[in-house]
C-alpha cells in the first residue's frame, strides 16, 4: 500500500512509477484505489493531481509469482508519503526516501540467528556502480565490494547467505556510497530468529 499526501499549499501532480528488479525496466502491476474515485488498472505507473491536504491510497496485490523491484515518486510539489508492506498478516512501514545523501548506512545485527536483508535501488539515466563498505561494530572494515545497477535498477540480498559471509554472527554496518550522476537509496529488513516469518524494517542513515 502506497500512501501519498500533498503537504503543500497548491495542487501538484504525483507520478508513482514501478521498475523491475535488476533490469530497471518499467514493471506493470495491478493497482486498486480503495477510496473509490479511480478505476482499478494494471500499469507501470499512475499519475494523479492532488489538491492541498489531499491523501491518495494506492494498493497492489503484486503478481501471481513473487517479483521484486522498486517504486519511484516524481512530483513538482510537496508530495511525499510512505509504503506499507504486508506478509502473513504482519505489516511494516517505510517512508518514501527523499534524501539525496552522499552515502547510506544500514546497521545490522546477525547475532543469535537473526537474519538481515538489504535492498537498494538507483535513480539514474544509465548503469552505475555503487561502492560498498562493510564494517563490524568496532568500525573495522571486513569487506568491500562494488555493485553494478542498471538505470532505475533494484537489487536485494540477504547478508551471509547471499553476500558478505564475514557478517555471520556479528553486528556492524554496511555503507553504500553514491556514484556520480545518480541518486541511490537503501533499506534493511530484520528477521528475528525463531519467528514465524515476522520482520521489521531497518532505516538507512544518511551520511
Amino acid at each position: 500500500t502506497f500512501v501519498l499526501v500533498n503537504a503543500g499549499t497548491t495542487a501538484a501532480p504525483a507520478t508513482l512509477s514501478f521498475f523491475a528488479d535488476q533490469t530497471g525496466l518499467p514493471q506493470a502491476l495491478p493497482l486498486t484505489f480503495p477510496q473509490g474515485n479511480i478505476a482499478a488498472t494494471t500499469a507501470p505507473s499512475v499519475t494523479q493531481t492532488l489538491a492541498p491536504g489531499v491523501s491518495l491510497i494506492i494498493e497492489s496485490s503484486g503478481a501471481p509469482q513473487l517479483i521484486t523491484g522498486s517504486a519511484q515518486l516524481s512530483t513538482t510539489g510537496h508530495i511525499s508519503g510512505f509504503v506499507i508492506f504486508r506478509h502473513n498478516g504482519q505489516e511494516a512501514v517505510v517512508p518514501l526516501e527523499s534524501r539525496n545523501a552522499n552515502a547510506f548506512i544500514v546497521a545490522f545485527d546477525n547475532t543469535n540467528g537473526t537474519a538481515t536483508g538489504v535492498a537498494m535501488n538507483a535513480v539514474s539515466a544509465g548503469q552505475i556502480t555503487i561502492p560498498v563498505t562493510v564494517r563490524d561494530d568496532t568500525g573495522t572494515i571486513i569487506a568491500t565490494d562494488a555493485i553494478a545497477l542498471a538505470a532505475n535498477g533494484h537489487y536485494a540480498f540477504t547478508l551471509v547467505t547471499d553476500k558478505y559471509p564475514a557478517t555471520a554472527n556479528i553486528r556492524g554496518t554496511i555503507e553504500f556510497d553514491k556514484p556520480a550522476n545518480a541518486q541511490i537509496s537503501a533499506l534493511g529488513i530484520r528477521i528475528p530468529t525463531g519467528a514465524a516469518h515476522t520482520y521489521t524494517t531497518l532505516p538507512a542513515l544518511a551520511k
